[in-house]
Parts: C-alpha cells; structure tokens; sequence
C-alpha cells in the first residue's frame, strides 16, 4: 500500500498491465517507444528503477511484480533425485553416533550396588489410605446387579463392520419432561425385538437411574411412535419374535403391556382386574384382525406378479413328477424339470409342457395335508373353454356348462409353499371373476346340496 504514493511507480505497472494483458499487441506497439518516466520531473527521494535508463539501453521497462517464464522446465532424471536423496542420508548419518555395547569386566562390590539403586524410607507415608472406590464399594455392599446386563452385547455403537440400525426411542416411563425426547439406540441388525427392549431398559438404567423398571423384559412393548413422541396405539405392538431389520421405522416407543390401554380406557376406568384382562384381549383381537386385513390387501396386490414354483405333479396312478409351476396373473404354465425319454416304457410318467389362461381357471384347493409337512393342493380348470381358445369354434353359452366339463391337476408340495400357492391363485381369481368360475361354483353348490338331501332325506 506504501508504494501507491509513489506516481512512477504507477505508471509503470499501468503500462506494464496494459502489454501483459493484451493479447493483440497494440497496446506494446503503442508504447513500446516512449518512456513516460523520464518525461516526469523528480526529486532527489524519487528512487525506482527505470528513471535514468535510455531506449537504447534498455529494452522495454518491466513492471518487479510480474515475473514471465518461457518455456517448460524439464523434470529431473531419476539418477538426480536417488543423488540428493543419498546426500541427504550422508547428512543424517554424519549426526549418528553409534556406540558399541560390551559388558565391563570390572565388578561392583554391594556397597557400590547399594549407592546406585538405594532404598526409599517409606515410614512417613500414611499407611491407612482409603481410594474413593473403596468408599463407593463399602457404602453399598449389597448392590444390586442389573437384570439387563445380558443385553448389552447388542450395542451397535460398540461394533465394528457389522451392519447396525439405529432408532429413537420415546421411553414413556419417564416423567412429562423426558419423556418427550427420544433416546438414540443403536443395535445391530441381526437381534430381534426382544433383544432392543432389553438394549432399551438397559441404557435408561444407567442414563436415568432414578427411572423404576421391572425386572424383565416380557413387561415391556414397542409401539410406532410419532416423531413428536405420540403413540399410535392403532397399531399392535412389533412381534418380538422378528428381527429388527424387518423394521425401517425411525422413532419407537416402549411401553408398558399392563399400561398400554390406558388411552383408550380413560373413559370407561373399569375398577376390577377381569374387567381390564377381557377390554385387553378384546383390543388385541382388533388389532390382529386388522393387520391380518392389511396384510391380506398386500398379497391380493402381489398376486398377479410372475413367480415361479418347484412341486411335483400327481398323475392318474399317483405317480409323481418334478414340474415348475409359474403362476401369473394372465395365465399358469407348467413345466417338466427333466425331458422325459420318448422310449418309457410307462406313457403315464411322461409329462408334457402346458399353459392354462387364467378365464380357464375356476378353483385351487387344499385336499390333503400329510404328516410329513407336506400337502396335496387342486387345480379345476375348463376343458371345453381351453379347447375353443386353441381352435377356432366358439366358446360354449352361458348356462351350458355340466360337471364333466371340469378337469384338475393334483400337485404336492411343502405344505407352507401349497398354502401360499393356494392364497395366490384365489386372489388372482377374486380379481378376475370370470364366467366360468361362477359356473363352478354354482355347480358344486348344487351338488352339495344334492348329498345333504340324499343324507338327510326321509328313508
């Protein structure tokens, strides 16, 4: 800042500015040949070079802050870079001094050994010294432990590469003033839910001491809870059987199981035991109705999704065959795993492809569940509409269809993927509602009927 007082110093960095900035060289062309600094009038404390050179001498006056490099510098060779860095060491070592250690023959007598480590006079100390631990530990022989302890393994925040998820927890066994912010917890992703209560009861027994909790972890749920700290009760409780992966809720709430109803008996305030037990029951029910409700929706909305099932078909002799079954919303198809020999000696363990439109689908039943775990599922389906979609006739009316018409196909397999496999087609037909599903079962209601008048009748 000093310099700017200095007006030749100026005007040289404006000239200089002007001819390094401009890139079409006028700016140099123009004032390349005069030199303003020599046209100035000075005094004897204006001292900045440049004022007494002449054109001839010099060249074009360079500004001292600008500094230009022509060209690229070459980097240097490997063989320069291993010199210096040997010179370096060189000046290192010259600093070292290495001594050599030998064992000395001369000997020490036990007056000289005594002078060398010498014995401490320790009768001043205070031999009655008690730590502050000893104090804490005498005051409480009999402390209790905590019945939580166990759970403490399941910390995430002491684990390293395991995956962890972390929740917060709206602890509602505190006071009005704590219970209102969340306790971060968190656990690693394989423990179940009953591990996070127990993690839960075990971190509020060491953050809130004062906090009264029952020793075990069956008296405790957790709830869905709003970020703001609000149960929602509407909900059951998270099975503590499942693993907390399964879960992606991000605040929770634990609560009591005996004190859970009390928002919603708050009004009614039942003064007997058996009047809270059955109003309990009674909300659990609901609860479990509902969420049997929405996890019914869920698959009925899965249901047309492709998905591709191994069971064994059973054929006139109950022979089995291995097939893949794919089950679609449009239609269902059947496939051999293995291609069966054309030389068998038995046609009935021949197996061909086959594919069934779903308006020819009528009915999917359980008829057999063995003790083996496994089950016997059937398939009806329309053989007068699966012959006119693949020839040109046109189909049968409505009202004409008779109980020959309807053929099946028996398959086994485990007897949860036969329940499900069962759960799918029924949604899948629910949502169709075909004509000739409605024909069946008109056709087996009558038939039914037919057997209770025939059992029932006069004789």
């Amino acid at each position: 800042m000093a310099l700017y007082d200095s007006k030749h110093w100026l005007l040289s960095h404006i000239r200089n500015s002007f001819i390094s900035s401009d890139d079409t060289g006028i700016s140099e062309v123009v004032m390349g040949g005069e030199n303003v600094l020599q046209t100035i009038s000075t005094s004897k404390y204006d001292i900045y070079p440049g004022i007494e050179d002449n054109e001839e001498e010099e060249e074009l006056a360079e500004s001292l802050d600008i500094h230009t490099e022509f060209g690229v510098r070459r980097q240097r060779s490997h063989t320069s870079v291993q010199l210096e860095r040997l010179q370096r060491n060189m000046i290192k070592s010259a600093n070292v001094r290495h001594v050599k250690w030998e064992i000395t023959p001369v000997s020490l007598t036990d007056e000289e050994k005594a002078e060398l480590f010498p014995k401490k006079d320790i009768s001043h100390q205070k031999k009655n010294y008690v730590s502050e631990l000893s104090k804490l530990l005498k005051a409480c022989p009999y402390l209790p432990l905590n019945p939580f302890r166990e759970y403490s393994k399941y910390d995430g925040n002491a684990q390293l590469g395991e995956a962890t998820r972390k929740y917060g927890i709206f602890i509602t066994m505190l006071n009005l003033e704590r219970r209102n912010y969340p306790m971060q917890v968190s656990i690693i992703a394989t423990a179940k839910v009953h591990d996070l209560i127990g993690l839960v009861c075990w971190k509020c027994t060491i953050e809130y001491p004062d906090c009264t909790l029952k020793d075990s972890v069956d008296c405790y749920a957790l709830y869905i809870a709003e970020d703001d700290g609000e149960v929602d009760f509407d909900f059951p409780c998270l099975d503590s059987r499942e693993t907390v992966a399964k879960f992606g809720f991000g605040f929770l709430a634990i609560v009591e199981r005996d004190s859970k109803l009390a928002p919603a008996t708050s009004n009614h305030s039942p003064t007997s035991q058996e009047g809270n037990s059955v109003l309990c029951e009674n909300v659990n029910t609901k609860a479990q109705q509902q969420l049997e409700g929405e996890l019914n929706k869920l698959l009925a909305i899965e249901a047309p999704l492709y998905q591709l099932y191994h069971v064994n078909i059973l054929n006139k002799v109950r022979a089995k065959i291995e097939i893949h079954l794919g089950i679609s919303g449009q239609k269902i198809e059947l496939d051999p795993v293995v291609k069966q020999r054309s030389s068998s000696k038995f046609p009935w363990t021949k197996q061909k492809p086959a594919t069934y439109d779903m308006d020819c689908v009528v009915a999917c039943d359980l008829t057999e569940t063995k003790s083996n775990n496994r089950a016997v599922l059937r398939l009806v389906y329309d053989s007068t509409a699966l012959s006119s979609s693949i020839g040109d006739s046109a189909p049968s009316q409505q009202g004409t269809a008779v109980w020959s018409n309807f053929k099946h196909h028996d398959f086994e397999a485990e007897q949860k993927i036969a329940e499900e496999i069962v759960q799918k087609i029924n949604n899948i037909l629910e949502l169709r509602c075909s004509v000739r599903r409605q024909e069946y079962i008109s056709l087996r209601e009558r038939k039914s009927h037919r057997r209770r008048s025939f059992h029932l009748g006069p004789r």
